[in-house]
């Protein structure tokens, strides 16, 4: 996830590369498609998929010969600033990678895809991605993201270290009370020749693990209307309270700012909550780590509240071939390319994808609980839809709960101030629900 660039930075970009001309337009590095081709530029972010995604242009080019694919790569930093610069220069790329934690944030610059959905979801198998999936494509009831990615909050485990301790491997049944109680069992101090572990990491300056919790407990961010911050309600307050008490209280997690590095992996964590998909496939390569998922265990409000987020393709609102890049954009999501996708480790969006994943007993990435997987799909949910989300989390509310890991305040200060400071930023665009 990415915050927003900076105005003024963002306009000297736009100076200095309109001057110099963008890097897919510069007439000598990209020639003129020949007569007949229509040319669609790829903006694709640079991930350990890339072959697959240049195998997938090749592909696509063989089947539909009169269209030429561009791919143009950025990476994870320079992603937005990158793509806002464009838009401001008009210069969009066709087709572009987006999520829906952008959703809210980049609507302005996507195509609204739900005239060619409702023509084609027959032919594309619109039914055959989840409805969670079929949801977080949309935003008002409008689909503008065409997904073949996805994460989704889990409890990872080292299944190892289970064993050694003498404990059972996690169950769908657990709630909070489990993951405490396994927890100060796994955890054990070093010694010399062998390092310590905790029982369970810590996501320390992101949201991904202690919205979960504030989830669980009951709490929100901001309120059903979206007008209000509530993280200073009792269930918010609770949700905060776990995430701290993990260290201040049941000592099973490492104090602020002494998480091992790369814990899970270093088998210096025995677990983790809510954790990326993205991670299975340097975890599956890992010599001797034995690790699984299990569904999340249950807060006092319930299991729900991990986060479900996709990833995929839109089309820009000002591309002037958009039947081309459909074409692209469906391809790229067929369910051949998601299993591509599952195959190097990776939760499908597809429905027919992660049955047949599930049955073939061959496969080497991923964690062997594939069941619990989708089984968390019931309990997923997004994040708030707010154009202003990244920036008030990583600017007005992360750095409330940081000063609470530190002991600088209380969970129930925390949440006052994150509310009130978020709450102040919104009353700028919406003087009358302040």
């Amino acid at each position: 996830m990415f915050s927003r660039p900076r105005e003024p930075l963002l306009w000297m970009a736009v100076a200095l590369l309109s001057a110099a001309g963008f890097w897919w337009a510069g007439r000598s590095r990209n020639p003129a498609p020949l007569p007949g081709k229509t040319i669609v530029t790829w903006y694709q972010l640079i991930t350990p998929l890339q072959d697959l995604h240049r195998e997938e242009a090749a592909a696509f080019e063989k089947a539909h010969p009169n269209i030429e694919v561009r791919i143009v790569w950025a990476t994870g930093t320079e992603y937005n600033t990158k793509l806002k610069t464009l838009a401001a220069a008009h210069q969009l790329p066709d087709l572009f990678f987006a999520g829906d934690v952008w959703l809210s944030y980049l609507r302005p610059l996507m195509r609204d895809l739900t005239p060619l959905v409702r023509r084609d979801a027959a032919a594309m198998g619109l039914d055959d991605f989840y409805p969670a999936i079929r949801a977080a494509m949309q935003l008002d009831g409008r689909t503008y993201i065409m997904p073949d990615t996805m994460n989704l909050s889990l409890l990872y485990y080292n299944r190892r270290l289970f064993s050694e301790a003498g404990l059972s491997e996690p169950t769908d049944g657990w709630t909070w009370d489990d993951v405490v109680r396994a927890g100060r069992v796994l955890t054990r101090p070093g010694t010399p020749g062998r390092p310590g572990v905790w029982g369970c990491s810590r996501v320390e300056g992101w949201w991904g693990e202690w919205l979960i919790y504030v989830r669980q407990a009951g709490g929100a961010v901001f309120t059903a209307d979206g007008r209000r911050c509530a993280l200073d309600s009792p269930q918010a307050v609770a949700g905060l309270g776990f995430y701290l008490d993990k260290s201040a209280r049941y000592g099973i997690s490492a104090p602020p700012g002494f998480e091992p590095a790369n814990g899970f992996v270093n088998q210096r964590t025995a677990m983790v909550v809510g954790g990326h998909v993205s991670f299975w496939l340097s975890y599956s390569a890992t010599p001797g780590l034995d690790w699984d998922v299990q569904v999340l265990p249950s807060g006092p409000a319930g299991r729900p509240g991990g986060e479900l987020a996709i990833a995929g393709y839109s089309i820009s609102a000002t591309c002037p071939h958009p039947e081309a890049a459909w074409e692209l954009a469906k391809f790229v999501t067929r369910p051949e390319a998601i299993a591509a996708i599952v195959a190097r480790g990776g939760v499908s969006v597809r429905r027919s994808v992660a049955e047949a994943a599930m049955r073939d007993l061959r496969r080497g990435s991923g964690p062997g609980n594939l069941a619990a997987v989708y089984r968390q799909f019931d309990y997923g949910e997004p994040i708030p839809h707010n154009p202003y989300f990244l920036e008030m989390m990583y600017n007005l509310i992360q750095p409330e709960v940081d000063r609470m890991l530190l002991g600088e305040l209380t969970p129930a200060e925390t949440g006052r101030r994150a509310a009130a400071a978020v709450n102040a930023f919104m009353a700028n665009f919406d003087p009358e629900g302040s």
